[in-house]
């Protein structure tokens, strides 16, 4: 399950549920897909996910991606350790801005 909320700033915020696997990604794609603008901030809540695959860092590397190409910012925040970690051995973590909170407080 994918929960999507707009902020007042009109940044997104989507925090993903569960097992981020194919399912989830798809969910993922199609909720960042629907609501990219150019310029948009994005959010990537991920302190629900209890695991992560491959197809997840995936879609979480290709919405980095299409946000970037609208001229838009994305972040993480909440990953725990063994989410963390994958993403970091996955190269991802690092080319991704970090945050503690939804309110865009960075935290790398």
């Amino acid at each position: 399950m994918i929960e999507t909320q707009v902020l007042a700033d009109s940044s997104i915020v989507c925090r993903p549920s569960g097992s981020l696997d194919w399912i989830a990604a798809v969910s993922l794609r199609h909720a960042i897909g629907d609501s990219l603008r150019p310029g948009v901030g994005v959010v990537i809540d991920l302190s629900r996910v209890e695991f992560i695959d491959a197809v997840g860092v995936s879609a979480i590397v290709g919405t980095v991606r299409r946000v970037r190409a609208v001229g838009g910012q994305a972040r993480i925040c909440g990953a725990s350790p063994r989410v963390r970690r994958r993403l970091e051995l996955a190269g991802v973590y690092r080319l991704v801005m970090r945050c503690s909170a939804t309110n865009g407080n960075d935290t790398a």
